[in-house]
């Protein structure tokens, strides 16, 4: 997330904006993955940079604060409203609980608490992998169950 949030601070935010009107980088024509390799926002490993492009599609399938609107989505939205907006901002990708709240959610204000500037923050429900490991399990344990009752 630091190459990110380096990409989209307040210094880049002129130069962001100047690449979205000549190139249209966000838009519904083009997914995350498109977009963030175009800027050099990937990781250098490909094993990380494969992880990261499936972690990408997979915000398909999360629900966002927008009715009808799916997670990767909102965050394409999210960078297309701001960099053609006549005073855009800098943009901070952070991560909140999904036990919280499981929609993607922008929104405005300091991503820290030392921040000075107003961003556009962007940001993703996460679970921490140990829970999503005790949930597969749960899974995998209850359908094993089924199964035995009938046979």
């Amino acid at each position: 997330m630091v190459q990110f949030n380096k990409r989209f601070e307040a210094d880049a935010v002129p130069e962001m904006a100047e690449l979205q009107r000549e190139f249209g980088i966000f838009s519904a024509e083009h997914g995350l993955q498109r977009s963030f390799t175009l800027l050099g926002i990937v990781p250098a490993d490909w094993n990380e940079r494969r992880r990261w492009y499936k972690f990408l599609d997979h915000l398909k399938t999360y629900p966002s604060d927008r009715d009808g609107v799916n997670g990767h989505d909102r965050v394409v939205e999210a960078f297309k409203e701001d960099l053609e907006s006549g005073a855009p901002l800098p943009i901070s990708l952070v991560c909140h609980s999904a036990a919280d709240d499981p929609r993607v959610t922008v929104s405005r204000g300091r991503p820290v608490v030392f921040a000075s500037d107003v961003h556009v923050i962007v940001s993703i429900p996460t679970t921490p992998s140990r829970v999503v490991r005790q949930q597969i399990a749960k899974t995998v344990r209850e359908r094993r169950a089924r199964e035995l009752s009938m046979q």
